[in-house]
C-alpha cells in the first residue's frame, strides 16, 4: 500500500499556518479594539449634580436612559418642587410632556473624577439645572406662567418666565400654588416711590418662619444679563446663595441709574414681571417710607416675630397695603382670552377651588 504520509504533513502544516493567521488576525482586532476603547474613555465620568424643575401644572415622570435596558422610571416630578440628583456626566435622563420626549445628557463640569468619594466631590458640585414642561424657548409667546393676585389697590397680573432664573420661578411658583398659598394675606411692608415695593413675610408665623430659612441657590447670570424694567419682579437678598421668600417689584417711573443698579448683586435675577398695563395699582400702593435705617417704614425683622402682624403691623402701620391672594393660570387656559381676562376672584374659585368671597 502506498503511503499517504507526506500528504497528511502537509495538510498539518496548513492547518498550522492557517491557524497562526487566524490568531494573528483575532490579536490584532482585539489589540485595536482595546485600543479603541481607551480613545473613547479618554474623558472620565465625573460626579455630578442636577436638578430637574417641573413648571407644567402636573407630576412629570422622570426617567434614567440606561444604555442597555432603555428608560428606567426614577421619580414623578412635581410642579415648583425642585428634584435633586447626584449622578455622573454622560447620563441621560427623559421625559415626555404632550406626546414630545426631551433627553437631557449631563454635562461634565466638576473635577471630580468617578473615583473619587461621592462625600468629598459632593461639597463643591455645583448644580446643573434643567426645566421641563411645556415652557419652551421656541414658542416664545407662551413660554411663561401666568400669575394673577388680587391686592387690596386692585388686581395684577404678572408673566413668569422659567428660563430667565429657573430657580427663582419655581421658588415663586411654588410659594403660590394652590397647596401653599403662602402669599394669602401678605403684608406690602416696603413701598418706596421710584424704587420698589417688596413683600414676601407672610401672615401665617410657621410659614414664613420655615420659608425664611429655606435658601435657594442663586440662578447663572445671562449674559448679557437682563436689562430691569418697571414691573420686573426679583427675589430680594442679603448675600449669595440667600434667595428664600422675599420678593420686590420695580416700581413705575424709577430712574435709569437705578434700573441699570438692579441686578448688579449676583442674586437678583429677574424672574418674570407686572404687565405693563397693571403697574397703576402697584403705583397706588401705600408708602409709610423704606424701612430703618433709610426711613421709618415697618421693622422687618419685628414682622417676622410671632405677632408681627396682629400687633406690631396691625397697631403701628395700620394703612398698609396687603395681598389677598394669588393663582396660577392652568397652561391650557393661557390661550382662552376670556379665561385670561377674569378678575382674580372668578379665577380663583376655578383654580383654588373657592366658593365664598375672599
Amino acid at each position: 500500500m502506498k503511503s499517504n504520509l507526506p500528504t497528511t504533513i502537509w495538510s498539518i502544516v496548513a492547518f498550522l499556518a492557517l491557524l497562526l493567521l487566524f490568531t494573528h488576525n483575532v490579536s490584532a482586532k482585539d489589540i485595536s479594539s482595546r485600543h479603541s476603547k481607551k480613545k473613547k474613555s479618554s474623558h472620565k465620568p465625573t460626579h455630578e449634580k442636577v436638578i430637574f424643575l417641573n413648571f407644567s401644572d402636573k407630576p412629570l415622570p422622570l426617567y434614567w436612559v440606561d444604555p442597555d435596558e432603555g428608560p428606567q422610571h426614577v421619580v414623578d416630578v412635581l410642579p415648583y418642587e425642585p428634584y435633586k440628583e447626584k449622578t455622573m456626566s454622560g447620563h441621560t435622563f427623559q421625559y415626555t410632556i404632550s406626546e414630545e420626549t426631551t433627553n437631557y445628557t449631563v454635562e461634565s463640569t466638576s473635577k471630580q473624577s468617578q473615583e473619587m468619594y461621592l462625600e468629598e466631590a459632593d461639597r463643591e458640585l455645583i448644580p446643573q439645572v434643567y426645566v421641563l414642561g411645556s415652557q419652551l424657548k421656541e414658542d416664545p409667546e407662551f413660554a411663561s406662567k401666568r400669575v394673577v393676585c388680587e391686592t387690596t389697590k386692585g388686581d395684577i397680573r404678572m408673566d413668569i418666565h422659567p428660563f430667565w432664573s429657573p430657580l427663582g420661578a419655581a421658588r415663586f411658583l411654588e410659594l403660590v400654588h394652590a397647596e401653599t398659598r403662602y402669599f394669602d394675606g401678605c403684608a406690602l411692608n416696603r413701598v418706596v416711590p421710584n424704587f420698589l415695593t417688596q413683600f414676601g413675610i407672610g401672615e401665617d408665623f410657621e410659614q414664613r418662619t420655615f420659608y425664611r430659612e429655606e435658601t435657594i441657590p442663586d440662578d447663572p447670570v445671562w449674559v448679557p444679563p437682563i436689562a430691569f424694567e418697571p414691573g420686573f419682579l426679583s427675589f430680594a437678598g442679603s448675600g449669595d446663595h440667600s434667595r428664600s421668600n422675599e420678593i420686590f417689584i420695580v416700581m413705575p417711573n424709577t430712574p435709569k441709574g437705578q434700573l441699570e443698579y438692579f441686578g448688579k448683586n449676583q442674586w437678583e435675577t429677574p424672574f418674570g414681571f407686572v404687565l405693563k398695563e397693571d403697574l397703576e395699582v402697584v403705583g397706588s400702593f401705600h408708602s409709610y417710607g423704606d424701612m430703618p435705617p433709610w426711613g421709618k417704614g415697618p421693622e422687618p425683622h419685628k414682622i417676622y416675630e410671632e405677632g408681627g402682624y396682629d400687633t406690631y403691623l396691625a397697631q403701628d402701620f395700620p394703612d398698609l397695603d396687603y395681598m389677598v391672594g394669588c393663582a396660577i393660570v392652568p397652561d391650557d387656559k393661557l390661550r382662552d382670552e376670556a379665561f385670561m381676562a377674569l378678575p382674580y376672584k372668578e379665577i380663583a374659585k376655578i383654580v383654588l377651588g373657592e366658593q365664598e368671597e375672599l
